[in-house]
Formats: structure tokens, sequence, C-alpha cells
């Protein structure tokens, strides 16, 4: 399972903070105008509420109204009854009056009959009294039943407004419930909805965030691999370094040599090339050649920057014109190089 290198971060790099900032000023605009939102759902549905109690306490008013002004009709006509008892009261005294009044009507045509003193006299009084208590008792009797059915009728229109008053009042207390459910759950789901967009808002920075981090990664696996790749270039060149330090000194020797058997050669031949035809230089730098191919065998392949360093001896010496181009042909076919 491949792992992410373990580079070291600085997690006060600005591009964290910019990441940190933008993702502050995002959750604070959310923010704003949920609670904005969630205010002004507060403040609509309290103003409905109180919309109701005004409304509530406006037909209650009516409704106390109407039945006050029915009661106040009820009394001005029980007043009137009571008036028109009282009138009746007062006819039926004066008409008795007149009736059994000795020097009235009656009186002289019973004088004029002869019947005065007599018993027919005096039974026409007690009649013309018992029709006046009558009258009395049944204005009385009338008086009271009205009087009796005013008193209900205000009973009942009080009775009748009461339940008015509280069906309004019940109205209106379910009204308001409701307006304070439906408010409830609006700022719920406002409130949900915040939070959600809060955790959508945290998600989407904090991708930004592991975004910058694999960046800053990708930099710094890029920055290891220069500085792996300077330390091995440095090290390949300490060793074509130590190569060509090596192939010199071998060259040398294998020179010395060289020149040592032309010495010998030319003083006993005067020939500046032996039985083979190769020249000195030719001899010295296959001698320093066969050095190096076979020094780098040590595991049976030879690197890279020994073919490098055979090249470049070769072609050093072919510029210095030491060797032939058939000799330099000769050498880089022998040697692969």
């Amino acid at each position: 399972m491949a792992t992410t290198p373990n580079y070291d971060i600085n997690y006060e790099d600005e591009r964290f903070q910019q990441v940190e900032a933008e993702k502050q000023a995002a959750l604070t605009n959310v923010n704003n105008t949920y609670n904005n939102m969630i205010n002004q759902s507060d403040q609509y549905y309290q103003d409905q509420i109180n919309a109701t109690k005004d409304y509530a306490n406006t037909q209650q008013q009516l409704q106390q109204q109407n039945t006050d002004f029915a009661i106040e009709k009820i009394e001005q006509q029980k007043e009137q009854t009571e008036k028109d008892y009282t009138k009746e009261q007062k006819g039926a005294y004066v008409d008795w009056q007149k009736q059994s009044n000795q020097y009235g009507v009656n009186a002289e045509q019973i004088a004029s009959n002869g019947l005065n003193n007599t018993g027919y006299s005096e039974s026409s009084k007690v009649s013309m009294y018992n029709t006046y208590q009558n009258r009395i008792a049944t204005a009385r009797e009338s008086y009271n039943k009205a009087v009796l059915n005013f008193d209900n009728s205000i009973k009942e229109a009080q009775l009748a407004n009461n339940s008015a008053l509280a069906e309004i009042a019940c109205n209106t207390l379910q009204t308001q419930l409701e307006l304070s459910l439906q408010g409830f759950q609006y700022k719920n789901e406002l409130l949900n909805t915040q939070l959600q967009m809060q955790n959508e808002t945290e998600d989407r920075y904090n991708l930004r965030w592991q975004d910058v981090l694999k960046q800053m990664n990708q930099e710094n696996a890029l920055a290891e691999e220069v500085r792996q790749y300077e330390k091995n270039y440095q090290l390949q060149q300490q060793q074509l370094a130590q190569e060509q330090a090596n192939w010199e000194r071998e060259f040398a020797l294998a020179n010395n040599k060289s020149n040592n058997s032309y010495n010998y050669s030319h003083s006993e031949n005067s020939m500046p090339y032996g039985d083979s035809g190769e020249s000195s230089k030719y001899k010295a730098l296959n001698a320093a050649l066969a050095t190096l191919n076979v020094g780098s065998k040590g595991n049976g392949t030879i690197s890279t920057a020994t073919k490098a360093t055979m090249r470049l001896m070769l072609a050093n010496e072919y510029k210095k014109g030491t060797i032939t181009k058939t000799e330099f042909e000769k050498l880089a076919s022998n040697y692969k190089l």
C-alpha cells in the first residue's frame, strides 16, 4: 500500500491561512444570512400573533357593545313597562274614585232611581272596589311577568355574550397556537438548513485545505527529487573525477612503459612501431582502457560512468592526434564504445 512521504509541512504557510480566512468569511456569511432569516421569521410570526390578539380584542369589544346595546334596549322596555304599570295603577284609582264619589255621576243615577241607602247601593260600591282591585292585580301580574321576561332576556343576552366572548377567546388562542407551531417548524427548518450549509462550507474548504497540503507535498517531493539528483550528480562527478585520475595514472604508467619500449626499439631498429605496426601511444592507450575495462567488471558489468570515462579518454587522445583515426575506430570497436 502506497504511503504519502512524510515531509515537513509549514502549517503557518500563507496558503493555509488564506483558505482558513476564506472559510471563516464564508461561514460568517452563512450565519449572518440565516440568522437574519430566523430573526425576520420570529418577527413575522409574532406580528401575526399580535394581529390575532388585536382582532380578538376588536371582536370582543364589538360583541360586548352589541350585548350592552341589547341589554340597554331591554332595560328601556322594562322601564317603559314600569311606567305603563304605574299609569295603569293611577288610572284604575282615578276611575274607582270617580265611580265611588258620592257626588259623582253614578251616585246621582242611584239617587234618582231612589236606591240610596239600599242594598243595591252598597253592592254597587263593593263591585266598583272589586273591579278596581282586580284591575290593579291584573296590571301588577302583567308587569311582574314582563319584568321576569325582561330579566330573563338580559340574562340570556349576558350568557350569549359570555359564550361569544369565550368562543372568540378560544378561536384566538387556537390561531395563536397554530401560528406558534408554524413559526417553530419554520425556524427549525432554517436552523437545520443553516447547520447543513455550515457543514457543506466546512467540507468545501477542508477539501481546499487538503489540495494545498497535496500541492505542498508535491512541491516537497519535487524538491527532494532535485536534491537527490544533485546529490547523485555530485557523486557521479566525483566518481568520474576519480576514474579520470585513475586513468591518467594508468595511462602515465603505460605511456612510460611504451616509451621505454619505444626507446629500446628505436635504438635497435630506429622504428616508431613494434612488430605489430602499432604506435607506442596506441599501446599505452589500449593498456589503460584494458585496465579500466577489467577493473570495472567486479560484478560482471561495466558501469555507465566507466564507459563515459573510456569514451572521454579515447576522444581526447584522438583530438590531440596521438592516435590515428584507424586506431581510434579500432579501440572503439574493441571496447564497444
